[in-house]
């Protein structure tokens, strides 16, 4: 890790400026700090005063990324990493005045190692699932279990999976997505959902099966003789008069 980072006085990192002070968020200095290295965002308006980073950036654009696709993050690092050791380490850099694989050694020196453990970067957020059972982080659609739209999730989303929590309990996990509006459903979620929506046409069309119940359960629970209650004649108000078999009370209204 190097002593020092330069970045832009971007809305991402800095917080507030105060006078010629730059207040970094409180996640930005809290990253930083762990890692031991001190943050210098730029005054705006000033983005010659870091050429050199946006030139590699450039370098990286036109040399790396174009024409490349990723499966995942691990895929990204594999490509670069392929692309660094047998094409960016072995050129010239005019600046540096060598090849870069060579200036590159003597820098390691002057780096500290990484702090074990690393700090934590996995994101805490909350989203409402969507009518059609979905919850949204980074512009992808994350599938969540069926019959829970509307409600509120907690989701924690790292660089290589997202967890949908709801009420501290574990519903819904994914391998993170990042192509642009890409939509991610799990299979479990799929045969839920079609099951459901199946179980649902069956009720409304009456195709539903319903065993008969045998009442003489609650006559036995009541102690009723095998002559069972009988039924006197409606009452005034049209109600039906309940009599049971041997007492010698009048009906029961």
């Amino acid at each position: 890790m190097p002593d020092r980072v330069v970045c832009d006085n971007g809305a991402a990192s800095v917080r507030e400026r105060r006078g010629g002070t730059a207040i970094l968020h409180d996640e930005v200095a809290s990253f930083f700090g762990q890692l031991g290295t001190r943050v210098v965002p730029l005054r705006p308006g000033d983005p010659e005063a870091k050429g050199q980073v946006e030139r590699t950036n450039g370098y990286l654009d036109r040399s790396f990324l174009s024409l490349r696709t990723f499966s995942g993050i691990g895929d990204l690092q594999a490509q670069h990493d392929d692309w660094a050791v047998n094409t960016a380490y072995r050129r010239h850099h005019r600046r540096v005045g060598a090849i870069v694989a060579d200036a590159w050694r003597v820098e390691r020196g002057f780096l500290r190692a990484l702090p074990d453990p690393v700090p934590d970067t996995t994101r805490h957020t909350e989203a409402r699932i969507t009518r059609d059972g979905f919850c949204r982080v980074a512009d992808v659609d994350y599938s969540i279990p069926p019959g829970l739209a509307g409600r509120r999730v907690q989701i924690r989303s790292s660089p290589v999976e997202v967890v949908v929590h709801l009420e501290g309990r574990e519903i819904a996990r994914h391998r993170r997505s990042y192509v642009p509006a890409d939509v991610v459903i799990a299979p479990a979620h799929v045969r839920a959902l079609r099951l459901a929506r199946e179980a649902r046409d069956r009720l409304q069309g009456g195709d539903v099966e319903v065993a008969s119940i045998d009442l003489s359960r609650y006559d036995r629970l009541v102690g009723v003789g095998s002559t069972g209650p009988s039924v006197d004649a409606p009452s005034a108000n049209g109600s039906e008069a309940l009599s049971v078999a041997g007492s010698s009370g009048g009906p029961v209204g």
